[in-house]
């Protein structure tokens, strides 16, 4: 059984059939890293985490809560006032997150006093002690992820529209 005619129509044939394998196996590891993508908890709570601080930003605007900063002159951030990374049960919160400036977050280590007093005047003293009383760290499944990246998502073509 000969499928060539020559050495060099050899070599073009190997060439054709090796890139349709390679071709084949890229097919199969890109598929494989979707399906591990989306069932990853780290992935999905990334990507959670991402549209719920777009959601924000975009619902306070560039408006600083901590240092009252308006404008354009700034990167603005998705500041919590209880950090995500203590307090895991207040990071999808939308009263523990507001719009806030890159010098206040990042800067300032959040601002926290001027974020606190400003914070008081938004949603009450009452809400504020709830926040810092919540010190229970849970750990949330992908389909919790999963349902914050559907609402948020959501929400955030809602205020596309207006």
């Amino acid at each position: 059984m000969q499928n060539v005619c020559s050495f060099e129509c050899s070599l073009e044939y190997g060439k054709k059939h090796l890139s349709n394998a390679v071709k084949e196996k890229e097919k199969i590891a890109r598929k494989a890293l979707r399906a591990f993508n989306d069932t990853d908890n780290n992935i999905q709570k990334r990507l959670a985490q991402k549209v719920f601080n777009t959601y924000i930003r975009m619902r306070d605007g560039k408006i600083c809560i901590s240092c009252g900063f308006v404008g354009d002159g700034r990167q603005f951030h998705c500041g919590h006032y209880k950090p995500r990374g203590m307090f895991s049960q207040l990071a999808f919160s939308e009263e523990n997150c507001n719009s806030q400036c890159s010098i206040c977050n990042t800067h300032l280590s959040g601002n926290l006093v001027a974020y606190r007093e400003a914070l008081i005047l938004k949603i009450g003293i009452d809400r504020v002690e709830y926040l810092e009383s919540c010190t229970e760290p849970v750990k949330y499944d992908i389909d919790f992820y999963k349902d914050i990246i559907t609402t948020y998502r959501k929400k955030i073509k809602e205020l596309q529209t207006f």
